[in-house]
Parts: C-alpha cells; sequence; structure tokens
C-alpha cells in the first residue's frame, strides 16, 4: 500500500502515525497488531479510525512479525481508498522499546508528498493496543487542535507556537490522565522524536513542555485503556480474539 503521489488536500496536511511493532510479550498471544475486536484486527481498526477521523494519510510502523502484519493489513484495505493512503514501515529495532517507532514514525510521516514548508501541519499519535479508541476521539482531538490554532491567538501563544492536544481519560477518582492519541504540531512531533528513547516516545517531551499541551477530556468517547496482560481482555466482548494467522 502507498501513499498517493500528489499533494495533500487544501489546508495544513494531517499524518497519523500508529504505532504497532511491539510483541506483545506480557499478553503472551502474539503481536497486539494482529489482536481482533469486533472480528476486526487491532491494525487495521486503528488505520482507519485515523483515517476516518480526519487523517489525509496513515504510517503504520511494524515490528515484530511485521510480514504477517503486513499482510493482514493488505489483505483488508488494498483495493479500498483506504489502502492507498495507508503507508507501512518497519522498525528493525523495535526490540529497543517504543521510542525508536516514534522516531521512525515521525521521520517517514515528514517524507510523504507534503507542501514545501513542513513547518505546516498535523502529526496524530496513536497506539495500536486501545481496542475502544475509534475515529470519534480522532476527530473530537482534531477538531480541538485546529480550533485553538484557527483563533485569534495572544502574544503568549504566537512566540510559542501551536499546542499538542492529548487525549483525557478519567480515573477512578476523576482526575483527568494524559494519554493517547496525541495530536503534534509538526515542529513539536520533531523535537519530541528527537527525544525519544527506550520505552519513552513523546512523554519526555511532553513532560518538559506541559505549558505546551491541551488534555482533552474524552471519558465520553472511550476508556483509553490499553491491553497489556491477559486480564485486561476481560470485558472486550466475545468477538476478541488473539489470534487471526492461518
Amino acid at each position: 500500500m502507498q501513499v498517493p503521489a500528489g499533494p495533500f488536500p487544501d489546508g495544513a496536511p494531517v499524518v497519523g502515525v500508529l504505532l504497532a511493532a511491539g510483541a506483545g510479550r506480557r499478553l503472551g498471544r502474539g503481536p497486539k497488531a494482529l489482536l481482533c475486536v469486533d472480528g476486526t484486527p487491532q491494525v487495521v481498526r486503528m488505520a482507519r479510525a485515523l483515517l476516518r477521523g480526519g487523517c489525509d494519510a496513515v504510517v503504520v510502523v511494524l515490528g515484530a512479525s511485521d510480514e504477517e502484519v503486513r499482510k493482514i493489513l493488505d489483505g483488508a484495505l488494498t483495493g479500498t481508498p483506504e489502502g492507498q493512503r495507508v503507508h507501512t514501515v518497519v522498525n528493525a529495532d523495535w526490540e529497543s522499546g517504543m521510542g525508536s517507532s516514534f522516531r521512525l514514525g515521525i521521520e517517514a510521516a515528514d517524507r510523504l508528498p507534503a507542501p514545501s514548508d513542513l513547518s505546516s501541519g498535523w502529526v496524530v499519535v496513536a497506539l495500536v493496543d486501545q481496542p475502544d479508541v475509534g475515529e470519534a476521539v480522532v476527530r473530537r482531538l482534531l477538531a480541538t487542535a485546529t480550533a485553538s490554532t484557527a483563533s485569534t491567538p495572544s502574544a503568549t501563544s504566537r512566540a510559542i507556537g501551536p499546542r499538542v492536544t492529548a487525549a483525557g481519560y478519567p480515573d477512578a477518582q476523576g482526575r483527568l490522565v494524559r494519554s493517547h492519541p496525541l495530536v503534534f504540531p509538526r515542529p513539536w512531533a520533531r523535537e519530541a522524536a528527537a527525544l525519544a528513547a527506550g520505552d519513552a516516545a513523546g512523554r519526555v517531551w511532553l513532560s518538559s513542555h506541559p505549558e505546551l499541551v491541551d488534555v482533552v477530556d474524552v471519558g465520553h468517547l472511550a476508556t483509553g485503556r490499553d491491553v497489556d496482560t491477559p486480564q485486561d481482555l476481560d470485558g472486550l466482548g466475545p468477538g476478541t480474539e488473539a489470534d487471526v494467522r492461518a
């Protein structure tokens, strides 16, 4: 699957970066990209959610069992308009942690056809292991990010530039916890990628720049919980399967 050679539609380009390289060792059922929820592999479901939520193109970062995951993705999307907007890259260093996948995904997003001014546009970073995060969450975050840019900026915001918009989900005490997806302005995405290491993707940059981050409550749209262990599969429904391989 390849991204079209032409330019993005009018306006600032929006590229989704889906981190899907992990082996899912703690889950113990193979890569989480292949986890089926309601009959659809997570890698396919999340790529569609990013596109339908407002991304012009999506970069899927693969790693563990990359040929197998790509085969599943190709089988579901090739020949469809969505498939033509999805591009895969393989992180050969995926075992080093999510940081290397984040860096590779941002680099790949910058190589996609785009306006010559690469300071424009947005990058939506999503994880493959959040089963109830869908297009509504992506759409809500992008609407917030673009609305904040379109509004009349203050002198301070003009000085620091556009902001990062992060999904927030209430914890058991009702406190809003920052999570994924994340909407980065392109310049901030590159800065965050430069600092990523080990299992820390954008976390180092985000923690260092809290004044540039807006956490948006999307708890009415999803729980945002991720799937790390077999216990996390509880409550996902009878249509959840961990092995979609032939």
